[in-house]
């Protein structure tokens, strides 16, 4: 009986002591963001930045304004964007070159990823 009144003892401890921690939060928060991301090889501001990819003969990334209040893909259009904010045409597509969209809302992070991807047309 000493030998199981033990084993309970020991047990108890160990289960007092498995309680689950939070240490991942950030500022004690679960629900903060992070103020930028990953964009290639750039950063964008998460809350009023998307990340834009432009897939061409060569790779390249640019961070483009939105709305704070934007939390989807419907609120930002990649080639129109692109063009007003930067002057680049490189989304556009033309008689010879297709264009192929892709966007992404991760609400992990309330985060929006775009690209482009143009073809030359055979």
């Amino acid at each position: 009986m000493k030998a199981t009144t033990r084993y309970l003892v020991l047990l108890s401890m160990l289960v007092v002591g498995c309680g689950g921690s939070n240490g991942d939060d950030v500022d004690g928060d679960p629900h903060s963001f992070p103020e930028t991301l990953e964009c290639g090889d750039i950063s964008c501001k998460r809350a009023t930045q998307y990340c834009a990819t432009i897939v061409t003969a060569v790779t390249s990334h640019v961070c483009l304004n939105k709305k704070a209040s934007c939390t989807s893909c419907d609120c930002v259009n990649l080639d129109t964007d692109l063009t007003a904010q930067t002057g680049r045409q490189d989304c556009t597509a033309t008689a010879r070159l297709d264009v192929y969209f892709t966007c992404a809302y991760y609400d992990d992070v309330d985060y929006i990823k775009t690209s482009c991807t143009v073809r030359a047309r055979y």
